[in-house]
């Protein structure tokens, strides 16, 4: 019988709440195994970067705990813990006076790597998202598409071998076909490392196609968590299934023009 596979992250009632009485999160529990990409969904303002941001301990927790491999976030220092865990944002958030090495390296450069294994790291990330070394060490963001400012991205977020990637709409500013690529190429690249990913998107298309277990969020809370079959099946309420229509709308039009 095979083991299942470990808990990177769990999340234990957590709150945030901000001045004003208002609960941004209240009282979230979430489980990611490793290996697995958990999507948090739902409308604008329902609570999903906040949980990114409280994970990461940008921000800080009203109530409830959040553990990292089995650890309390509140005990760990908060710098340590951001450089263990990878960090994608909606467009790419590179350093535009930094060169592709350069923005790939400063993770491995402040966990006091060697010159030669940041080298070396820098290298096999660039050829683990499909950006030719020679070609794109030296250059500039400003020099890069969409897609490649993207991938740059993941290869930092990466670079510092971290079991956790925290990702805020990574693929929302991209055009449809260099979206569905990079999806598609992220995806496989999960699956060769084997880290564990959170996601949060608004769109519900995305989540069912990429993840293993889709949190769907409204006003704070989870409404409904399960894999994209089980919400696909069994939508938990009005508002699940209103967020399922669009895919669903999409696929049936889809399927009308080709007939």
């Amino acid at each position: 019988m095979i083991d299942p596979p470990p808990t990177v992250l769990e999340t234990r009632q957590v709150t945030k709440t901000y001045p004003g009485d208002i609960r941004a999160v209240a009282g979230v529990d979430l489980i990611l195994k490793r290996g697995q990409m958990l999507a948090l969904a739902g409308t604008s303002g329902c609570g999903k970067t906040t949980m990114l941001k409280l994970i990461n301990r940008l921000e800080e927790t009203s109530g409830g705990s959040i553990l990292y491999e089995g650890e309390d976030i509140a005990a760990l220092d908060p710098v340590v813990l951001r450089r263990s865990i990878g960090w994608v944002m909606q467009g790419d958030g590179l350093f535009p006076h930094y060169t592709v090495a350069a923005n790939i390296a400063i993770v491995p450069r402040l966990l006091g790597w060697d010159q030669a294994a940041i080298d070396a790291r820098v290298r096999e990330m660039l050829e683990l998202v499909r950006l030719d070394f020679v070609e794109f060490a030296d250059r500039y963001p400003d020099a890069l598409s969409g897609g490649q400012r993207q991938r740059v991205g993941f290869a930092r977020a990466l670079a510092g071998k971290p079991d956790l990637l925290l990702m805020d709409e990574p693929f929302g500013a991209l055009d449809p076909i260099t979206r569905d690529g990079l999806q598609q190429d992220f995806m496989a690249l999960q699956a060769q490392l084997g880290f564990s990913a959170l996601m949060v998107t608004h769109d519900m298309a995305e989540a069912l196609i990429m993840a293993d277990q889709v949190a769907v969020m409204r006003d704070g809370l989870i409404v409904q968590c399960g894999t994209p079959a089980q919400l696909l099946k069994s939508p938990a309420d009005a508002y699940v299934a209103a967020l399922l229509d669009t895919p669903r709308r999409q696929i049936r039009r889809i399927a009308e023009l080709e007939a």
